[in-house]
C-alpha cells in the first residue's frame, strides 16, 4: 500500500513540476521582460549645457557637451551620460542657436574651423549656419538644428537624435 507507483509517478510529476515553474518564471522575466516596452529612457526635457554669459552676444560657434543626469535602460540607470554634442551661440539680437555637432550623413563628428562646420569623415562641409555647400561630400542636409534657449541665466537645450542619410529631418 504505501509502495504504489502510481502516486509516487504523480508526486515526483508534481514536484519535479513545481522545481521547474520556480527556474523557469523569473527566466522568460528576465528575457521577456522588457519586449514591447522602452528599455532606454533618455530625458526630453531641456538640459542645463552652461551659462548664458559665457557666449558673447554675436560671438562665434562654441562646442558643449550635452550631459543627461539620468539615462536608464531595462536593467540599468547611469548618470551624466554625454549624449553627444551642440554648437552653440547667441546671435545678435541676443536669442541662442544650437546646432547638433553630428554630421547627418553618417554620423562622424563635425569640426569648426571658424568659417565652416567640416566633416572629417566623408569630406561634407556646411556653412557658419550650418547649410550643406553643394558639391562638398555627401550630406543629403544641413547640420540639425537643436531647441534652446535662455533661462534664468543658463542656456537650456533639448537633445534631439535624427535618422542620419536623409534629405528630411525625421527624428530617429
Amino acid at each position: 500500500m504505501g509502495d504504489d507507483p502510481d502516486r509516487r509517478k504523480i508526486l515526483t510529476c508534481a514536484v519535479g513540476g513545481g522545481l521547474g515553474l520556480v527556474i523557469a518564471v523569473p527566466a522568460a522575466r528576465l528575457v521577456l521582460g522588457p519586449t514591447g516596452e522602452q528599455t532606454v529612457t533618455t530625458p526630453t526635457d531641456p538640459l542645463d549645457v552652461g551659462a548664458a554669459d559665457r557666449l558673447k552676444v554675436g560671438g562665434p560657434w562654441q562646442k558643449v557637451d550635452v550631459v543627461a543626469p539620468l539615462v536608464k535602460d531595462g536593467w540599468t540607470t547611469a548618470r551624466d551620460v554625454v549624449l553627444g554634442a551642440a554648437f552653440v551661440r547667441r546671435t545678435a539680437d541676443n536669442q541662442a542657436q544650437a546646432l547638433s555637432a553630428v554630421c547627418p550623413h553618417l554620423g562622424c563628428a563635425v569640426g569648426w574651423d571658424g568659417k565652416n562646420f567640416l566633416c572629417p569623415c566623408h569630406d561634407s562641409k556646411f556653412t557658419g549656419d550650418g547649410d550643406a555647400i553643394a558639391g562638398t561630400g555627401p550630406a543629403k542636409r544641413g547640420l540639425d538644428p537643436l531647441p534652446v534657449k535662455i533661462e534664468d541665466g543658463r542656456l537650456r537645450l533639448t537633445w534631439i537624435r535624427y535618422q542620419l542619410d536623409t534629405a528630411s529631418r525625421d527624428k530617429a
